[in-house]
């Protein structure tokens, strides 16, 4: 039965953790270059779909793609949304994510983890993954994927706000 203590204290944190569903408070560099805290970030007042991506990571961007023109505008309008495209990249591929952004014509707020903080606090362990959160920044949703038509599952969650 001792063995099974610690694992059973883990598992509290985890669920205490994760159970508050809030945006951990970290760092991240925008794609100007600025450093910007994620608590100024997600402090919008207002639902916001996060995605975590890489630049290596095709489907995401296709799919990021697809939201910016297929459903962003209408979003915004029916939902009031934000959308937040958070990099994965490290220091070597990060040079490439404002050429992505920029050649995919995004117009969501994209910023870069470059030392994966975000991440690591969030509990993701590879790109892509999906978050939505509500307009008190509780995630409500989450996906440890992104295929394609996972737009209309999102635009479901929106819904139910």
């Amino acid at each position: 039965m001792k063995s099974f203590i610690p694992l059973l204290m883990f598992i509290s944190i985890v669920n205490i953790t994760f159970s508050q569903n809030d945006i951990p408070s970290t760092q991240l560099t925008s794609i100007d270059g600025d450093n910007v805290n994620s608590d100024e970030v997600f402090a919008s007042g207002q639902p916001i779909l996060l995605v975590f991506w890489a630049t290596w990571c095709t489907h995401t961007s296709t799919g990021l793609t697809t939201i910016q023109y297929d459903y962003f505008d209408d979003w915004k309008e029916q939902f009031n949304i934000k959308v937040v495209a958070v990099s994965v990249d490290d220091a070597k591929s990060s040079n490439r994510v404002p050429l992505v952004a920029n050649t995919n014509g995004w117009e969501f707020d994209i910023f870069l983890d470059l030392n994966g903080d975000l991440k690591r606090a969030m509990g993701v362990n590879n790109a892509p993954f999906v978050f939505l959160l509500d307009s008190e920044g509780k995630i409500i949703w989450q996906q440890n994927a992104y295929n394609e038509g996972d737009e209309e599952r999102i635009e479901e969650e929106l819904s139910k706000l």
